[in-house]
């Protein structure tokens, strides 16, 4: 377990801190606030010390966290449930303004800690007919009565199907699905909630003859396979064209983005910088004033660099694809890629939510998240609250499913092609 008094020694022993998720906490009981009302004023004081003495953000004054959980006291005290009290309480953490600090309930946790959930096992995008579902999760409940990307759910419980909640419950109980299948016929189902497992693998797919695509979905330590990785980019290496598809990455840890980003920047190469409440602490006793700025402080910030022990592998025409799922670590690697690799960036802009955090025990089985550190590219830009701009935005309205052609992938084919025949007019080879 990462207790808050061993938090710096921990972080040594990483090597590197976490951004949006990645260190795993030990099971711890979980006591919920509906069985003992006391749990709520142990959580929010566990939550208080433990912001003020270590989160960090430039410029932020963590003391206010009180009068923010004051003027949200009545939806905290009313909470009857550990969501209802987590959503009191995060309400008044996003009045900073700023990403990576939350509470997440002991269901949440238990779910980061084991990387399985409970539930019937699809994802789906609302729509005014009901939830179509979008990916079916392998061995999960789903998948043994074959539903399928493409089918519509149109009932829940003899309810209309206008949003994903009234899917969950307890392990053991059943829900009953009225489905529209994609070929047109009604079938009704009746599904058993079941745990199952949330790890996605990275996949290697060809687009062409000449593009491979790597889906990396997670930078997450559970979820991301460093040995996979090294063996999808071996064998999409001598690919002229290679798109890496960071769509809906919500981040991760800084040592796997680090790793991916070794198979393409040398590691001599500065990606950008972490700034935190040391780095204040130097540019000010070195010069006598705190920074004016990010960037003036940038100076004494913590280089990241790409880890690697080959040095880059990856040497053709490279774009990444980005949309406003991709946050944090997905979003430095991105961002590295158009600055030093001069990868185009296609799809929609990131989420801006770029603050190095850890995540550490709040009691009773709850975690909490918070920020220690900003971070700034090479070029000086600030990706928290801003995001990645894509080179090349294509706007979509729902997941492509499987069968449909996805028009981000088609814009990213194009750009290739622009490139290719920029690289044929000045007498280069495409992918040298």
């Amino acid at each position: 377990m990462l207790r808050v008094n061993s938090l710096r020694s921990s972080l040594r022993t990483l090597g590197i801190a976490v951004l949006g998720s990645a260190l795993l906490l030990s099971t711890a009981y979980a006591q919920t606030v509906d069985k003992d009302p006391k749990v709520k004023q142990e959580v929010m004081e566990k939550l208080k010390t433990t912001i003020d003495r270590f989160a960090f953000v430039p410029n932020t004054d963590f003391k206010k966290l009180n009068d923010f959980l004051e003027a949200n006291k009545e939806k905290i005290e009313s909470a009857k449930d550990d969501e209802e009290f987590v959503r009191g309480i995060n309400d008044a953490l996003r009045k900073f303004g700023f990403s990576h600090i939350v509470l997440n309930t002991p269901k949440s946790t238990e779910r980061r800690n084991t990387g399985k959930t409970v539930g019937i096992g699809f994802q789906s995008s609302v729509t005014p007919e009901g939830l179509l579902i979008i990916r079916v999760v392998d061995g999960a409940p789903a998948s043994e009565v074959n539903l399928e990307p493409g089918d519509l759910i149109t009932e829940i419980d003899g309810q209309k199907a206008d949003g994903p909640g009234k899917i969950a419950g307890e392990e053991g109980t059943k829900v009953r699905l009225k489905v529209k299948k994609r070929s047109g016929k009604t079938e009704t189902y009746e599904l058993t909630r079941r745990p199952f497992s949330t790890i996605r693998k990275e996949e290697l797919t060809w687009v062409d003859k000449n593009t491979a695509k790597i889906s990396v979905w997670s930078f997450d330590m559970r979820n991301y396979d460093s040995k996979n990785i090294a063996d999808l980019i071996d064998k999409a290496k001598e690919a002229k064209n290679l798109i890496i598809d960071l769509r809906f990455n919500g981040g991760g840890a800084v040592v796997n983005l680090m790793h991916l980003a070794g198979f393409f920047i040398s590691s001599e190469d500065t990606m950008g910088y972490m700034i935190d409440r040391g780095t204040y602490s130097r540019f000010e006793k070195e010069n006598g004033r705190k920074p004016n700025s990010l960037i003036e402080a940038s100076s004494m910030g913590r280089a990241m660099k790409p880890r690697s022990s080959t040095g880059p592998v990856y040497k053709g025409n490279v774009v990444v694809l980005v949309n406003e799922g991709s946050g944090s670590a997905a979003e430095i690697f991105a961002a590295a890629m158009k600055e030093i690799y001069g990868a185009s960036v296609v799809g929609s802009k990131s989420a801006g939510a770029v603050l190095v955090s850890v995540i550490v025990d709040a009691t009773n089985g709850f975690s909490m998240q918070y920020p220690i550190s900003d971070y700034v590219t090479l070029r000086g830009y600030r990706l928290e609250g801003n995001g990645v701009v894509p080179d090349v935005e294509v706007k979509v309205d729902r997941p492509t499913l499987p069968y449909e052609k996805d028009p981000v992938i088609e814009k990213s084919l194009a750009v290739l092609e622009r490139i290719r025949l920029r690289e044929e007019r000045a007498g280069g080879k495409s992918g040298s």
